[in-house]
This record gives structure tokens, sequence and C-alpha cells, in this order.
């Protein structure tokens, strides 16, 4: 393609630039894309074929900051570099990045292209050092025995009450009954494992169906807290079977859930979306440890956000904007992510909140695949 970055003698460039784990794109002088690599590909979730010439702003919206440092890089012949820089789109989600932009090309064919490099803000950034996600694992361990002892007691009346129930119900209002002793006996067993945090017990991890596990946990939400709330699941049919510990993996999504119903109003919407991408590698720690975490599940709501002042402390224990709140639901999610060999990214601005849970395969993954309610989107 004329003008673009990469021709096809630059075979060296092309492997370069295809290898590096961060977005990289070359658009022209009317801001078309000539070129994106592998990771560019992955952010902007299509193909190289079908964006080539496709303008930006089908992508990123116009009002976007990032298209008034493109005017002034292309104008000023200089490099803009900005960070912090929030996308927000249907396409992509909602993303903070740190943004460079470069001139490209000299006179002729190539004049007013621009390369455009995209960092992704890493946890470890968001969250002032990925030291804080672990602490937070570790602070809810310490009050974890305690608590569990305290609740057992009141669940297992629930549980009889709702035993007591069943048996003069019709078959509709016996599957509500049938669920709460489920769920009964599934917190009793997470505030058995809750007791052994104490004492470092170890997570016993098995095949496990994130797609089930999603819809038993917004089976639960439409039943009682998120009944107000419309939800769009947007599952990869791709998505293979992880190894996870179900009952923590529901408690965590549940709190998830539930933190995105009490923010929404009857307008209230849900977006659940899963994806596997083999090349998925994000860094953690001091040393940037790259970690394979190729499952992804991403819970959108359309909220007010959170707020700034908590932003860089949500997984901390005690913390929290709801009145009455105890602050242990984002700290629960941080342990039980950390337990999984995961990470998990908040993006929250005016209008919104993304938490982007990432999870490895383990070591000896299913190789099937989950195949439940994927492909097209529904209601």
């Amino acid at each position: 393609m004329e003008g673009q970055l990469v021709t096809s003698g630059d075979t060296g460039a092309v492997s370069i630039l295809a290898h590096l784990p961060n977005p990289v794109f070359v658009i022209d002088d009317q801001d078309h894309f000539t070129y994106l690599n592998n990771a560019a590909e992955m952010f902007f979730h299509s193909s190289q074929v079908m964006l080539i010439g496709a303008p930006l702003a089908t992508l990123i919206p116009a009002d976007s900051p990032l298209f008034s440092m493109l005017s002034r890089a292309r104008s000023q012949q200089v490099s803009v570099a900005d960070q912090g820089v929030e996308f927000a789109s249907p396409r992509i989600g909602m993303k903070l990045v740190n943004v460079q932009i470069s001139p490209y090309g000299e006179r002729g064919p190539a004049e007013g292209q621009l390369l455009v490099t995209i960092q992704e803000r890493a946890l470890a950034e968001r969250l002032r050092g990925q030291s804080v996600f672990h602490g937070a694992a570790r602070s809810i361990s310490a009050m974890a025995a305690l608590l569990a002892h305290e609740v057992k007691n009141p669940l297992a009346g629930i549980k009889g009450a709702a035993q007591l129930l069943q048996a003069d119900l019709g078959a509709d209002d016996a599957e509500l009954t049938r669920m709460i002793v489920e769920e009964t006996d599934r917190i009793t067993a997470l505030l058995d494992r809750m007791e052994g945090f104490a004492g470092g017990a170890n997570v016993v991890l098995a095949p496990v169906n994130i797609h089930e596990i999603l819809d038993h946990c917004l089976a639960i939400a439409s039943a009682s807290f998120g009944a107000h709330l419309s939800v769009l699941r947007s599952y990869d049919p791709s998505l293979p079977v992880m190894e996870g510990h179900r009952d923590l993996l529901i408690q965590a999504f549940i709190n998830i859930i539930k933190n995105a119903s009490e923010v929404t109003d009857n307008n209230g919407e849900l977006n659940i979306k899963t994806s596997y991408s083999r090349g998925r590698r994000l860094s953690a720690g001091a040393m940037r440890t790259q970690l394979h975490v190729p499952i992804q599940v991403e819970i959108i709501d359309n909220g007010p956000g959170i707020s700034p002042d908590i932003r860089d402390h949500i997984f901390d224990p005690f913390v929290t904007a709801k009145a009455g709140g105890s602050g242990l639901g984002l700290a629960m999610v941080a342990s039980v992510v950390a337990d999984h060999g995961g990470m998990v990214e908040v993006d929250s601005a005016r209008g919104g909140t993304v938490f982007r849970i990432n999870f490895p395969l383990g070591e000896d993954p299913a190789h099937n695949v989950t195949g439940l309610r994927g492909g097209e989107p529904r209601r």
C-alpha cells in the first residue's frame, strides 16, 4: 500500500513491529489506518485487514483528546506524548493509556503520516504498585476467620427455613427456595475456606466453565439485588475450560455485579464480556514480570463511576463510598483473583466502570471449550 509504514522489502521492520508488546499503528493525513501491529489488532478487537483504510474515528470518539494530540504532532512536526488518556467507546470499552505520537514520512505519499504507540496502564500503575493488590489480599485474610464464624449460624437458620417452605410451594416458588438452599450451602463452604485463610490454606483448583459460573451469578442477581439491570452477554465461544475454584469465583463475580447494581438506577445496564487471547500478557510487580493470562472477563456497568477519592484504594479492606458499606467486597475479589494467579484491572470514568479480570489457564487446562451461550450477544 502506497504511503504505508512498512513496505514489502521491509521484512525486518515488519517482524520487529509485529512482535512489540505494545499497540503500534500508523495513520495517514486523513487519520485513516495504514498499518497496525499484532498488539494494536488485539487492542482494537479487529484485524489489520478490516482496519486498513478505516478512519480512526470509527473506533475512538472524535471528541477524544487523542485527536488534538494528532493535530498538534502533524501541524508542528513534533513528537507528542501524554499519560492517563482515557479511551471510551462501545468497540473497545474503556481504557486508560499512555500515548506517544511521532511524525512519520518525508515529502511525498507518506507525508502527514503519524506513528502512534499506546501503552495500556497496567494494574501496577493504577493501584500504585502491584504490592497494593497483594496487600489487599493479605489484609482480607486476617479478618476472614472471625467473619466466617459469625456468619455461619444465621446461614443455618436461613437454610432450614427454606427447606421447610419447599414442601408447601408450587414448582416455580420451589425453584427459588432450591436456589436459597444451594446458595447457603455454597456460602457455608466458602466460609469454611475463609476460616482456612488465616492458616495459609491452599486453594484447590479444578476445571471450571466460566460461562456457567457467570450465568449462575446473573441468575442470582436477577432474582434479587439486580432485578432492575438490563444484562447483555457477549461470550466468546472459544473460551477454554480453566482451572479454578467455582465457589470462590462465584463470590468474586457476585461482589462486582452487586456493586454495579447498587450504583445504577432503573436504567442500569450490565455488559458481561469474555475473551480468549493466547498471546495476552500483563506486567506485574516491581520487576514487571510478564503474566500469561489468556482468559479475560469484563464486567461493565453504566453507573456514575468510582469516586477519584478512593479510586486508588478500592481493593483495600474497609474502603467504600457506600453508606453503611463494609468495604470488604472488592478486597475479597482481590484475594480470589490473586489465589488464581490472575490480575484485576479497573477503568472508571463518568458514565461507567469496567472491571477486567484476567486469568491463566492453569498447569493442566482442559482442551475443550465452553461454548456456552457464546457467539451472538443476547439480552
